[in-house]
């Protein structure tokens, strides 16, 4: 681990440290994967079925949630979970105006109206308060998004909106914890992406929904095929939501990896949190009992676009996750009741995402972990 060794190599002869480097995790375990992909393509059977439902079986497992059900994405995992609440045309969502686009598209995707509402500035989480003001008699469901591989509490948000359905968005934080609990399994229903740069990532797109509910599993599952429990039996809403048994075999092999992959980018994120902190710098963290896994790492500066430069400077790819809030996008203003998101607008402008994929090297590591001192003492 670098130890504040200066630099020996030119920073233009240098490669960029990014986010993903799924070609190097699939070298890992290059033998595994081979095997379950000649299984599959010898099996004939390429759409659900028996890979499917091994993979449902181990997610299950490694979650400890009682039911599993694999669809095509992470964001068909989040239509899917509306459609298996009953979420439809005459019914509101609660959205945070802060995270990623899927959630509010998923509740457009099912006929209903998304109500934007700010976020809680410590954990991002949907703030209570804002939930109680957006409740109406049309609510049906609450999105709660566990962003960068943290965990919301729950709890504030069920008491604001008691018996209200909570749908975890919990597609950057596989893994994550909230106490001895897997996020995803916390509230009604849970939903996961397996994208490629995700944590646990398929060579393409899949994602699955959790729930402890029998009958929402099951209704899950039908929307997963057309709205059909059986062949040309349409119950209900649905579409062509199946996952590839393809992508759930590689996925199999993936999870029996996954700890000690989340185990490194602990180690790395603690790494690059215990670095900032002595430099005086805000460093995101979720609710005080979650056990992160750093799907990026996230720090809080009022110098971000200052920060971005400096790093990428020193060829460290540097992002912004998300530069402005769900409710001013064109795609949604037609929904939004009047009203002002600060917390969400005040992330837009101060976070910074940095790299932490267990995939880097040793070296990588060190001359992040350097390039994030240099700029700070600089500074």
């Amino acid at each position: 681990m670098w130890a504040g060794s200066s630099r020996s190599t030119p920073v233009a002869d240098q490669p960029w440290i990014t986010f993903a480097y799924p070609q190097r995790e699939h070298e890992a375990l290059q033998d595994a994967i081979e095997q379950a992909v000649l299984r599959t393509l010898r099996s004939g059977s390429y759409i659900l079925g028996a890979e499917v439902e091994t993979f449902e079986k181990t997610f299950c497992q490694l979650t400890h949630a009682p039911h599993t059900v694999a669809v095509s994405s992470g964001t068909d995992a989040l239509v899917c979970a509306l459609l298996g609440l009953g979420v439809g045309a005459s019914h509101e969502v609660i959205v945070p105006a802060f995270g990623f686009v899927a959630a509010a598209e998923a509740v457009l995707r099912v006929g209903a109206t998304p109500v934007f509402v700010d976020v809680e500035p410590a954990t991002l989480g949907p703030d209570p308060a804002t939930c109680d003001a957006a409740r109406s008699h049309r609510t049906a469901a609450v999105i709660v998004m566990h962003l960068f591989g943290q965990a919301v509490d729950l709890e504030p948000v069920s008491t604001a909106l008691p018996r209200t359905p909570v749908l975890e968005d919990a597609a950057q934080a596989i893994g994550t914890r909230l106490g001895d609990r897997q996020v995803g399994t916390l509230g009604t229903v849970g939903a996961f992406s397996f994208f490629p740069a995700k944590s646990l990532g398929a060579a393409g797109d899949a994602g699955a929904v959790t729930t402890a509910d029998a009958d929402l599993a099951n209704r899950v599952r039908h929307a997963r095929v057309h709205g059909a429990p059986r062949a040309y039996e349409w119950n209900g809403p649905g579409g062509n939501y199946r996952i590839d048994a393809l992508q759930a075999a590689l996925l199999t092999v993936k999870l029996g990896a996954l700890e000690d992959r989340l185990a490194r980018r602990r180690r790395m994120g603690q790494a690059l949190a215990d670095l900032l902190v002595s430099h005086g710098v805000t460093v995101f963290r979720g609710s005080p009992a979650c056990s992160p896994t750093y799907a990026p790492f996230v720090l809080r500066t009022e110098r971000r676009d200052e920060i971005l430069r400096m790093l990428r400077d020193r060829h460290v790819d540097a992002r912004v996750h998300y530069p402005r809030t769900l409710a001013t996008a064109n795609a949604f203003r037609a929904f939004c009741r009047p009203g002002t998101y600060p917390h969400a607008e005040q992330a837009t402008r101060q976070l910074v995402s940095l790299p932490c994929s267990p995939e880097l090297r040793d070296d990588e590591l060190d001359r992040l972990l350097q390039a994030v001192d240099e700029v700070f003492r600089g500074l």
